[in-house]
């Protein structure tokens, strides 16, 4: 329904690769191994930097993918993961920037909420808005800024820097979430940002549009780990699971990496174990059998069962066709049709 087609990647790579992609930090959580000829191979972690080495293999600097992969790494427990876990995504290369960010965005909630996670809702923040910020304030040390603003710790922040200004302004960043106007706010404090002001102001337009703003927050302290991301970036968030259940960016930076200078792309992947515990804690019915209607026939009377729980189906009524042994409950096909509990008979 939005173009995008199915790609599949490999399950183990070469680490330089995946290492030079996703950054040092991200290469530690990888599993590895060693070929047969002494070269160090990973085992598939995440499939974004796999679809961008493939695409710059093809020399494609455009297209709509998605995938679905089991990752296995190394996993902290408050990620409320197993080390082997299922992640669905999609990457949008090419495009304008604001319209392919606002997509990508809307694309991940309307993957949610077909999956029946309809409350679902976003943390935006902006990976080159933080990188301007840390040069203003001659914050070299950006790593430990990360955390202090991803934990929300004035006393980490402190930890960062003195600068009674840049104290004002990261504060501000860790208290306000809203909408654009937090880009404007932020705008008093510090001089320069109009280009992220009127970037914001257009993607809650474009939101707008796609039907979901009023599900976005911005959050300018939501900066993911990956060291590729160099732009927008988001969380997503459901009812139930206190971590988010997925996320995702703009990662121009790596499409240059690969070999692919003028590409543009962002993306976005979600746990599938993570909206399943989301889902089942929500009392969804996963396979049906919990509110399937029983047909159960008497020797004899198969055909005419099945034949009856075929119009049902086609009605849209789950149910499962057994041959009778007393059960008390469901509707027994015999001569007649009837509701065993009730005795209500029902016409075929």
């Amino acid at each position: 329904m939005w173009g995008y087609r199915e790609v599949r990647t490999s399950t183990v790579d070469y680490f330089d690769i995946i290492r030079g992609g996703a950054g040092e930090g991200f290469a530690d959580s990888i599993f590895k191994v060693q070929d047969g000829d002494g070269k160090l191979l990973s085992m598939r972690g995440e499939v974004t930097t796999q679809v961008a080495r493939m695409l710059a293999s093809k020399a494609k600097n455009e297209g709509r993918i998605f995938y679905i992969a089991n990752c296995i790494r190394f996993l902290e427990a408050k990620t409320l993961s197993q080390r082997e876990f299922w992640q669905a995504g999609a990457e949008l290369v090419g495009g304008r920037e604001v319209e392919a960010d606002a997509e990508v965005i809307a694309l991940t909630l309307g993957a949610l909420e077909t999956l029946g996670l309809k409350e679902a809702s976003v943390d935006v923040g902006n990976v080159e808005l933080f990188k301007v910020l840390s040069e203003r304030f001659s914050i070299g040390a950006t790593e430990p800024l990360r955390k202090a603003l991803a934990s929300k710790s004035v006393g980490d922040l402190s930890n960062v820097t003195t600068d009674q200004k840049a104290l004002d302004a990261l504060s501000f960043i860790m208290k306000k979430r809203g909408g654009p106007e937090v880009l404007r706010e932020l705008s008093e404090i510090v001089e320069g940002l109009e280009k992220y002001t009127s970037y914001f102001d257009e993607l809650y337009r474009l939101l707008e549009a796609h039907g979901c703003a009023g599900r976005i927050s911005v959050d300018l302290t939501t900066l993911r780990e990956m060291k590729y991301y160099n732009g927008t970036v988001f969380d997503v968030f459901v009812s139930g699971i206190g971590v988010p259940v997925g996320g995702g960016g703009r990662y121009d930076t790596m499409m240059k990496e690969f070999g692919l200078d003028n590409a543009r792309a962002t993306g976005f992947a979600v746990s599938i174990d993570l909206c399943v515990r989301a889902l089942d804690a929500a009392g969804f019915d996963f396979d049906g059998a919990r509110g399937a209607t029983r047909i159960l026939y008497k020797d004899g009377f198969s055909e005419k069962a099945i034949f009856f729980a075929s119009e049902l189906r086609r009605k849209g009524v789950t149910c499962m066709v057994d041959a009778y042994g007393g059960e008390m409950d469901g509707i027994l096909v015999s001569g007649e049709i009837t509701d065993i509990r009730t005795g209500r008979k029902i016409s075929a």
